[in-house]
């Protein structure tokens, strides 16, 4: 069985709320990476949005990077994912199956309109955590926004491969079948 993190919404009523995507899915990457677990039994522990948040920019609330968030997380919870741009999409898929967690950066705008759509009113950049892939080729989509209000998806959700994959392919400046992704080390080897 795959470890899977609690879900963590970026929705926590913190100022930086609303940009806090990046963050949510790289604090349950983080959880992921340390299956649970904080080997320094740190005051922080487990990963929460506006802790890495603070880290990144406690002044400003605009978009993160992948970068950016790993290197709060390097720095809050000694955990060191892998960056890596431009990666083909059947790489992602192998990664996955092979036991990785990803965080991903995705174009919303892509999602509106479809049954995993938890902003109707939003189209920009977004980051989600990408737990694990069943043999139907769906994979476990833990979208930072989807927090159930207003009837929208709340927690986990099994979004069609297809549309992570379009999602993905775009986000900005992202080269044609390939896509932007943090790794989590292998938690099932």
């Amino acid at each position: 069985m795959v470890f899977r993190p609690p879900f963590i919404t970026q929705i926590d009523g913190s100022k930086c709320q609303w940009t806090n995507c990046g963050c949510a899915a790289h604090a349950m990457a983080a959880n992921r990476h340390r299956k649970g677990i904080d080997p320094r039994n740190h005051h922080g522990w487990p990963p929460a949005p506006s802790e890495i948040r603070s880290r990144i920019s406690p002044y400003s609330c605009g978009g993160t990077s992948l970068d950016d968030n790993e290197a709060a997380l390097i720095h809050l919870y000694e955990v060191n994912l892998a960056v890596k741009y431009d990666v083909p999409w059947g790489s992602f898929r192998s990664l996955i199956v092979a036991g990785r967690g990803a965080v991903v950066s995705i174009r919303y705008s892509v999602v509106h309109g479809t049954r995993f759509d938890a902003s109707p009113n939003f189209y920009g950049n977004h980051g989600i955590y990408v737990n694990e892939r069943r043999s139907d080729g769906s994979y476990l989509v833990g979208d930072p926004l989807a927090n159930g209000r207003r009837g929208l998806p709340k927690g986990w959700q099994w979004w069609p491969g297809d549309l992570l994959r379009r999602a993905a392919e775009a986000y900005p400046g992202t080269n044609p079948g390939t896509i932007n992704a943090s790794f989590t080390r292998d938690t099932e080897a």
